[in-house]
Formats: C-alpha cells, structure tokens, sequence
C-alpha cells in the first residue's frame, strides 16, 4: 500500500531528511515519533506528495497503492490516501461546514442531501462558518471528511493535538475500524504511548535521521513517553489585569459561544481554559485579549496583551525566525542570539517560516511575544503537538512571565500544561 525509498528529501540551504526507508501493508499501523524539529512533518509531505508544491525537493521513490508519487497528479495520490495535516485549516475548502462536507461528498459521487450530509455526524455545525471553528471542531470536521471517503491509506499528522478526550475516545474507534477494514495508517504523534494497545510498527527520528525501525518496543516508548507533572500550590494574584461582566458572545449566524461570563484575569497567575471542542475556549482568549469584542456586556483591561494563536504563522509578520525577533528587539542582534539559545531555536534562525514545523512556530511566536514584554499573555495550546522537552522549555517560560507579575492566560487540552497552572477555569460544563 506504501513503499517509501527516501533517500534525501528537504529544503534547499535548509532542513534535510536522509536515508528512510518505510513500509505500511493493510491493517496495518505505523506510527512516526520524534522530538520537534527531527523530521516528522517533512516525512509525511514526501509521503502525500506536497513537499514540491512547498518549495521542497524528494530524492528517491515513494509508491501508493502501487503508484509512484513522483509526478503523480493530486487526484492520483488522494484516490488512495486521505491526509490530515497537524494544522487542519489548511485542508478546508468550504467556506462553511455544509459546504465543506458537500464538497467531499461530490467528490466521492454521492449527492448532497441532509441524509448524505448526517453521515457526517455535524448537523449541529451545518451553517457555521469554518473561519469560526477551533481547531478541534476542525480537526472533527476532517475526521468526518476521512470516513466519508473511500481512501485506502490514512496519513495523520498530530491527529489528537487540538482534540478533548471524548474526541480522542472516538477516534481510536475510528482507527480500529480503520484496521479491521484493512486500510492502512500512517500517523505522527509526539507521545506514543496513547497507542501502545495498537502495538504499531515505530519508525524514531531525531534531526532527520532514523534512530529506530521496527516492532513496538517497551524501551522506546520510555524514551518518548510523557512524563507525569506534579501541582504546586497556587501562586498568590499580584493584582488584576482584566475583568469580564456579563459577557455574551456569538459569531454571525451562530449560537452564543459564550452566555453571561464572569471572569477575573489576575496578574502573576497562570491560568488554563479547559474544556470540550467548541465550548469557547479560543473564543475566550480572544475577547479577553482584545481581538474580539463582546455582543453584550462589559470587559475592563489594565495593560497590554497579546494573542498567540493555535495557527502560529498567523502571528508572524516577517518571513524569517531573525526578521521576526529584530523588529520585536527593534534591531537588537545581540538580544535576539540570547533568546534564540533561550528557545533552543538558533539553528532554524535563517529558515523560512513558513517551511518549519508547527513546534518550532510555537517557540518563535513565543520568544518575540518575550521580548516584546506585554502585561498579558494569552495562549493558545501552547503546547500542541510538542514532545516532553520542546514542552517543559515552553511551559518553563511561561512560568517565567507569571513570576514577572505578568498575567498567563492558556487554552490547553494537554495535561502537561494543565496541571503546571494555578487557576483552572472550565468551560462547557
């Protein structure tokens, strides 16, 4: 079903993914692990046929369903694989949900009805605009896309990063099935364990470079497991930064997200939004941040803030790490070499953008938000898809701003970056 010979795949001047050699058969399952930065990503845009279209180069021969991607068009390639990107915006077509769900089901030779379209499981998302969605609801609306289609290979890039757990319960229902139908998958996940029972085929990386092929291994799983966290006492609140009264919010054409909120944001306080996909967590970052402004009721801020979105390129203005951090240290070239050794990024410093993976953005975003010194800071899953280290060093600064009285507001499924915060306000309960 996949027969991947990567001799050399990459960037030009840039990152390189040397000497892989894969394999996924039907019903059978290969997951992909790997620090932030070590090539995943990469791996999976060789795979799906996408590296070229980003800038990048392939060396070597990659087969699906006994066809080689070089050359091959799109419709080739998604006749037999269906591919979810850590970053599921980018593969949303329709402008809304409906539209979105008709445009696959067409493309499959069904007819769009209300009883095709409930195949989907979404008629309570039917009329949202998709620019409006979490990342979670978009991810559930990709899922839904993936089941409708008749692809042979699954390829899932952080299939449970922006997912809250009854949604994480589904989809491993939906990969069993998937298995037991003899569809093939591929998957990247920085923390295996929640595969173990699937027992999967491992393939390791580490800075490009394949550190393990092979049967589900006990002490490989060690290596890369997520390391329990324990909860210190709350800090004590230096002061507030913002106060929500009354709150009310909704998008055009929707339901209130948001009904009558009452929140304080205390400053010196590391705060975590908790709750399930939809329940306005993104929203609530971002009407407490200033982004946003409330259909009713009254938000009162004392200071500066700022926003780091799920989609970390959406902060970026320059198209460099360097350029980023120069105009935040307003031309400071010695400041920025400091915070790139803070964030473990000055490697990547020249590298576009837009061709780094989703933790390293995360990292940067993070360190020009740093240096730029804001009195608030909200966060949105700050930790998404990173492994254990790329996750402490985040939550480690994050921690930094709070002891610096600055306020530390998160949205955040991950336990890791739960349990580190003082305050957990829960939503949709």
């Amino acid at each position: 079903m996949l027969i991947a010979n990567i001799l050399e795949c990459g960037y030009s001047g840039g990152f390189t993914l040397r000497d892989v050699k894969l394999s996924v058969s039907e019903g059978e399952i290969l997951l992909v692990t790997g620090r932030s930065g070590s090539g995943k990503t990469t791996l999976v845009r060789a795979i799906t046929g996408t590296m070229r279209a980003l800038g990048g180069y392939v060396k070597g021969e990659v087969y699906l369903c006994g066809r080689s991607v070089q050359g091959a068009s799109p419709e080739d390639v998604y006749s037999c694989l269906t591919y979810i990107p850590q970053e599921p915006w980018y593969a949303i077509l329709g402008h809304t949900v409906y539209a979105e769900i008709c445009h696959v089901l067409a493309l499959e030779g069904y007819i769009c009805s209300e009883v095709e379209f409930a195949l989907s499981n979404l008629l309570h998302l039917a009329n949202r605009l998709t620019y409006t969605l979490s990342a979670g609801e978009t991810q559930r609306v990709l899922w839904a896309e993936a089941l409708l289609k008749k692809s042979r290979l699954l390829v899932l890039d952080e299939p449970l990063v922006y997912l809250d757990k009854s949604a994480k319960t589904t989809v491993k229902s939906i990969i069993e099935k998937a298995l037991v139908e003899d569809l093939g998958v591929l998957l990247v996940d920085h923390d295996p364990v929640f595969w173990e029972n699937f027992e999967p085929q491992l393939l390791n990386l580490k800075d490009g470079r394949v550190m393990y092929y092979g049967k589900w291994s006990r002490n490989i799983i060690e290596q890369h497991s997520t390391k329990a966290l324990n909860r210190r006492e709350a800090r004590i609140s230096k002061g507030i930064y913002a106060e929500l009264r009354n709150v009310w919010f909704r998008y055009p054409s929707g339901d209130y997200v948001l009904k009558n909120m009452n929140m304080t944001i205390e400053k010196g306080v590391l705060t975590a939004i908790t709750g399930p996909n939809g329940s306005g967590k993104t929203t609530l970052l971002k009407l407490a941040s200033g982004i946003l402004k409330p259909n009713r009721g009254i938000i009162t801020r004392y200071g500066s803030a700022v926003y780091i979105p799920e989609n970390p390129l959406l902060y970026f203005t320059m198209p460099t790490p360097r350029e980023e951090l120069l105009l935040a240290s307003r031309g400071d070239e010695s400041r920025v070499l400091d915070i790139a050794e803070y964030f473990n990024i000055a490697g990547i410093l020249d590298q576009p953008l837009a061709k780094l993976s989703s933790g390293e953005r995360r990292r940067i975003a993070l360190a020009s938000a740093y240096m730029l010194g804001f009195d608030a800071y909200f966060v949105d899953e700050p930790t998404g898809g990173l492994d254990y280290e790329s996750a402490m060093l985040v939550l480690n600064v994050l921690e930094d701003l709070v002891e610096r009285d600055r306020a530390v507001i998160i949205a955040a499924h991950d336990e890791r970056a739960v349990d580190r915060s003082d305050l957990i306000v829960e939503l949709g309960i």
